[in-house]
């Protein structure tokens, strides 16, 4: 019984410490390290056509090699990524400016919300609907009377500080230039000297590793390359298919002159990628934008919304199971915790940082390198 308690704490300080070092690293030390981190993982990924190179040539340009490989992949990357992000923020700023324009439109939609409810609660007892609708209309009556910027906390003192914020802010963004500027070069430089060193570098790795830990490495590298990376490519297919099904979805209503929108392919992106959430998926933005355009009268819109859902939900239902297969089964309910506390504790980088801890240590788990938590192979065992 004493040892039992005794490998039940010393697990629990295990775990803590574990916990305690993710912590600082992810909350003090992850911006410092990524440039080098993101090199190293570039270098692992440049190895296979770097050494393919190198048996053609009999590692004669070798060095050659490595930089040319960085600096191509880098160019295919970076080039794409700029004009898809230059093209973001514009498609964003236009969109805020949208949202802005259809808040004046809000006293409608409450008396349309009212109309709506009123027609809905129709069934009930003339006297007991006289109660409900009087209040309904008054609470309603009152929302869409007062609603005003200066409602809202907006005023000339408010205004003023925004942009004493947002000057502030600016004036932020540019003094840290530099410095994203150096990471962004002492990465370049990293992943060449990475890529051309790599074999040296595991080499050194290896020999700090206690003997039983020498094949630790290549376990890492498995468990990437055969369940994370696996795992973050097959949601990148389903993230992309539901993309084009929103998109071709939205055209097709923007083409019958259902919907009246010009900013489909922003609204369907995000859509995409609140699609791979946890619990929330596409329901979570389609579903109350139907409602919304039923509320407004646009009967063919919400519609045609609702149509575009069921499509999607049966279609993610299908390929889900094919292209992401039983590879990690991580629970739902732990990766939306994931998401939650990484929001928490580290902000929008958390979000994607822990769920993806979280998958790694199950991998490591499940192969048993780690002993975390009982599977059903060990309690068998």
């Amino acid at each position: 019984m004493v040892e039992k308690r005794r490998s039940f704490l010393i697990n629990i300080a295990y775990a803590l410490v574990i916990i305690a070092i993710f912590y600082i690293y992810f909350k003090y030390l992850f911006w410092v390290t990524a440039p080098f981190v993101l090199a190293f993982l570039f270098a692992v990924i440049l190895q296979k056509p770097i050494r393919f190179l190198d048996r053609k040539t009999k590692k004669k340009c070798h060095t050659l090699w490595a930089i040319l490989l960085v600096l191509l992949a880098l160019l295919i990357i970076i080039v794409p990524l700029a004009l898809i992000i230059s093209q973001l923020v514009e498609q964003i700023s236009n969109f805020a400016k949208y949202l802005m324009t259809s808040l004046a439109d809000f006293p409608q939609f409450i008396e349309n919300l009212k109309a709506q409810l009123l027609s809905l609660l129709s069934f009930l007892p003339e006297s007991l609907y006289e109660s409900v609708s009087a209040s309904i209309s008054e609470n309603l009556d009152s929302l869409a009377n007062s609603f005003s910027l200066s409602d809202l906390g907006v005023d000339s003192s408010t205004l003023t500080s925004t942009i004493s914020s947002g000057i502030s802010g600016v004036y932020s963004v540019v003094k840290n230039v530099p410095s994203a500027i150096l990471g962004i070069v002492i990465g370049i430089i990293a992943s060449i000297l990475f890529a051309k060193d790599y074999n040296k570098v595991v080499a050194f790795i290896k020999l700090q590793l206690p003997q039983d830990k020498k094949n630790l490495l290549v376990e890492i590298k498995q468990v990437f390359s055969k369940t994370i990376f696996k795992m973050l490519k097959a949601y990148g297919i389903i993230m992309l298919i539901t993309f084009c099904e929103l998109s071709l979805g939205f055209s097709i209503l923007k083409m019958l002159n259902i919907m009246n929108n010009n900013y489909i392919y922003l609204i369907a992106a995000a859509t995409a990628v609140f699609d791979i959430l946890p619990v929330a998926g596409s329901g979570g933005v389609l579903i109350p934008w139907a409602l919304i355009s039923l509320i407004n009268g646009n009967t063919s819109q919400a519609i045609g919304l609702i149509i575009i859902y069921g499509v999607i939900t049966a279609i993610r239902q299908y390929i889900e199971p094919k292209i992401v297969g039983d590879s990690l089964g991580v629970n739902p309910i732990l990766t939306l915790a994931g998401l939650y506390f990484g929001l928490k504790l580290f902000g929008i980088i958390g979000m994607f940082l822990v769920p993806l801890c979280i998958m790694t240590l199950k991998a490591f788990n499940d192969t048993g390198r780690l002993k975390l938590w009982k599977t059903e192979q060990t309690a068998e065992s």
